[in-house]
């Protein structure tokens, strides 16, 4: 991923170095509740029958997925978003790209784990913290980051359908949406 726009996204995310600070503290608390999110948030999809199906599409998938989600959590609090960071995000956002999950599935999942998070995490660990709201904001801040990084990766990869489908190059598509 481009230098340049990860530092965009962060910057426009209002990621600070004291939030990502703030963040790797965190990390003991994410672990300890990372499995209860996990497991609340694939209850609440099993209430759907399109997404039940999707899940259930093949033996062991919705384990797989628990893992995944997990591993996501956790590393919220890397407290390092170098362009390591950004690339595993990337390509979970590519890899919902591959299995067809459109993306209002990832906004809503994002909203989700937010929510749950709050009230899981930073409320049962830091509800006398005396910086609970600037925690709380810069678990919000990196879901932000994460969900801009997923989103983009659908982005390229529908200009890279359009471009195979209409030939165009990558230049003459830029030029065109530039002017």
């Amino acid at each position: 991923m481009d230098p340049h726009l990860m530092d965009e996204i962060k910057q426009v995310g209002q990621l600070t170095e004291a939030d990502c600070r703030l963040l790797a503290e965190m990390k003991p608390a994410l672990e300890k509740h990372a499995s209860d999110v996990v497991e609340a948030f694939y209850a609440h999809l099993e209430k759907f029958e399109h997404l039940h199906k999707l899940l259930h599409a093949e033996p062991g998938r919705i384990e797989r997925l628990k893992g995944h989600l997990n591993r996501w959590l956790i590393g919220l609090a890397d407290g390092k978003y170098d362009e390591s960071y950004f690339e595993r995000r990337y390509r979970i956002g590519f890899r919902h790209v591959e299995v067809g999950l459109e993306p209002r599935y990832v906004v809503a999942a994002m909203a989700f784990c937010r929510a749950v998070a709050a009230k899981m995490i930073v409320e049962a660990e830091y509800a006398n913290d005396p910086q609970k709201v600037e925690r709380m904001t810069a678990l919000n801040r990196i879901m932000d980051v994460d969900l801009n990084v997923m989103l983009q990766s659908y982005d390229d990869h529908r200009v890279q359908q359009f471009l195979e489908v209409t030939g165009f190059s990558k230049a003459l598509f830029e030029t065109l949406m530039a002017g």
